[in-house]
């Protein structure tokens, strides 16, 4: 007995100095714990290695804007041939990296002023993320569940990988800032000041790109059912709504000249969305209003009018765009490129195909956070929980169709855990913190991801690809080895699609082709040259395009010629030592580089498309 009252006192000892650390040491280990671990597992974009070539680009884009200050412009000749890329990706991420790279090289070279932004960037807006995590959470579970949700976001490398040390994209703004507007209003139901920001936060987050719009429109749609059915979070979620509208407003007007006020897109902020979420917004306010009295059925139904003006409005201005985001890219692109990016894939589908490697953990971690915001509403269903767990189970649907958006998904799994998992008791003679211990332990989702690796090796599918051969694709991204292209002489250079965005950010080239949907009539060309059957055909699209090189990468391009779709193709020949007369082999400064280039002979193309239309009947 004396024994047990000992170690109940050692016990509570030590969860009284647990208690006594301060929350933004604890806050502070869990970033650490992040970055460090980010930075040791792939140090992306820290020694010029990008692991993504989204953080290649928006490099480029930024690098621009330093050196023109055309803010209007986003215009780049790095990708996209002749033409270049008009890009979509706003201004609004750029300015605040450019300002960091300008303020860090007034105290070191360039080259560490961007590698410190690619660490700073990121990890603040995480930093920011988790600190709205933990306030949120703790306001509504106690401050023990709040410090809870910042060590399980150090144990969710689903959640923090957009997040991660060498990411500069605008993934990781849309993700943080659609995020904490739900955790907000969740965690302040009703508070006119907090729901503000909220809308503002949400607006933000489409202002800078599409890929937030699911989310932001469920979120919309739960604070407008919210607001209509308690008449307390009427003036909250009018707050909301105005904060929203007018943030999206202005950055248009920020971002986009007026001489391109009527070049709408559909993939990017346009004057399309400004009237459809200005006609949203205005039937909401006439439903709060005006029609405060009204039946419910005529709320809705004004709603349900002034959306439908504003469908018709966004449909006159680009008829395309009702279609979707994608609505203005010629189908071909999708078949040859973007229906086969990753981020585009759907975890469902990999657990119907058996691929278990990350799916099914992610199930079970899905499921149990479910699960603790259902157990959190069975002796209350309040609204602001009712909230959480529409947005909770809308943001799992989401990321169950497309993994871009397991992050949202896996964040705001977190604070309904946390909050569960901190109010565990014992369970027979185990003491309630061994229990707590247990849970965090073996129901975090990285040892989830661990038990579904044992999982997929049991019951998976075979894999298609070994580790060697994923980690020699790798290589043809790395900057030891791209750079065996620096020395060639500017031009337009044909690659792999996967390496365009690396070889422009690390080389004086300009890559044809690259993984960007703005540049569709780039890629198709790109894809054209390679799989030309003959050498008139490979010849023209070389010549129409303006190329100075082609080039092909062992890790990439030699795996395809498993594929039939490739047998008789410019690319087959090139790797095989067949390459036609107008393209001569370049000296690269590495002679056994994994990158094998030629260089296009003008004369012999000319002669090529001469004889050829010579013979021509």
């Amino acid at each position: 007995m004396h024994s047990a009252t000992l170690k109940a006192s050692a016990e509570r000892q030590g969860i009284a100095r647990i208690r006594d650390i301060p929350n933004w040491a604890w806050w502070l280990l869990a970033l650490s714990y992040v970055g460090v671990r980010s930075w040791y597992v792939g140090g992306v974009g820290v020694y010029g290695f990008f692991g993504d070539p989204d953080d290649a680009t928006r490099l480029i884009q930024v690098r621009e804007l330093m050196a023109s200050w055309h803010w209007f412009d986003t215009t780049t000749m790095k990708v996209g041939g002749d033409a270049g890329m008009l890009s979509h990706w706003s201004r609004l991420v750029d300015l605040p990296l450019a300002t960091l790279i300008a303020t860090f090289n007034l105290v070191m070279p360039l080259d560490d002023a961007e590698r410190l932004t690619h660490i700073v960037w990121p990890l603040s807006l995480l930093g920011a993320l988790m600190w709205v995590l933990f306030r949120a959470t703790a306001k509504v579970g106690g401050e023990t569940a709040g410090r809870l949700s910042i060590l399980f976001v150090a144990l969710t490398p689903l959640a923090w990988y957009q997040f991660a040390v060498g990411r500069i994209d605008h993934h990781n703004v849309m993700i943080a800032a659609t995020v904490s507007a739900a955790l907000l209003m969740w965690a302040y139901p009703c508070r006119i000041e907090v729901w503000r920001v909220a809308g503002l936060l949400l607006g933000l987050a489409l202002a800078v790109g599409y890929e937030a719009l699911a989310p932001a429109v469920a979120l919309s749609t739960f604070v407008a059912a919210w607001a209509l059915f308690d008449r307390q979070a009427e003036k909250s979620a009018a707050a909301f709504a105005i904060a929203l509208a007018l943030t999206f407003t202005a950055a248009f007007f920020a971002t986009i000249p007026p001489s391109r006020w009527m070049d709408i897109r559909c993939d990017a902020i346009s004057l399309n969305m400004v009237a459809l979420i200005g006609s949203g917004v205005t039937g909401f306010l006439v439903a709060l209003g005006p029609g405060k009295g009204w039946p419910l059925a005529a709320r809705i139904g004004a709603i349900a009018a002034c959306g439908a003006i504003g469908i018709a409005i966004y449909g006159m201005l680009e008829p395309k765009c009702l279609a979707g985001p994608k609505g203005q890219l010629p189908p071909l692109v999708l078949e040859i490129w973007l229906n086969k990016v990753a981020e585009n894939a759907s975890f469902v589908d990999d657990l119907v195909h058996r691929k278990l490697e990350q799916s099914f953990g992610l199930l079970i971690f899905f499921s149990i956070a479910i699960a603790a915001q259902v157990y959190r509403l069975r002796d209350r269903w309040r609204a602001a929980d009712l909230f959480l767990l529409a947005s909770l189970v809308t943001f799992i649907g989401l990321a169950c169709w497309q993994y871009k958006f397991m992050s949202y998904a896996s964040f705001l799994s977190l604070a309904p855990v946390a909050i569960v998992f901190s109010g565990l008791g014992s369970i027979g003679e185990i003491s309630a913190a061994t229990v707590k211990l247990g849970a965090i332990v073996l129901l975090n989702q990285s040892t989830l991801a661990w038990m579904s690796g044992g999982v997929n090796a049991l019951l998976g599918a075979p894999n298609v690809e070994t580790a060697e051969a994923i980690e020699d694709a790798r290589a043809c991204s790395k900057p030891e080895n791209i750079h065996d292209l620096a020395g060639l002489s500017p031009g337009i250079i044909a690659s792999h699609i996967d390496v365009g965005a690396f070889i422009a950010v690390n080389t004086p080239l300009r890559a044809l082709a690259a993984p960007y949907h703005r540049i569709a009539n780039a890629i198709i060309a790109n894809h054209e040259i390679f799989s030309a059957h003959d050498a008139r055909t490979a010849a023209g699209l070389l010549k129409q395009q303006d190329v100075d090189y082609v080039a092909i990468c062992d890790g990439l391009d030699k795996p395809m010629l498993k594929d039939p779709e490739w047998k008789g193709t410019l690319k087959a020949d090139l790797i095989n030592g067949k390459a036609p007369s107008f393209l001569t082999p370049a000296t690269l400064s590495n002679p056994h580089s994994i990158y094998h280039v030629w260089k296009v002979d003008r004369a012999a193309l000319n002669l090529q498309l001469s004889k050829a239309a010579a013979s021509a009947p």
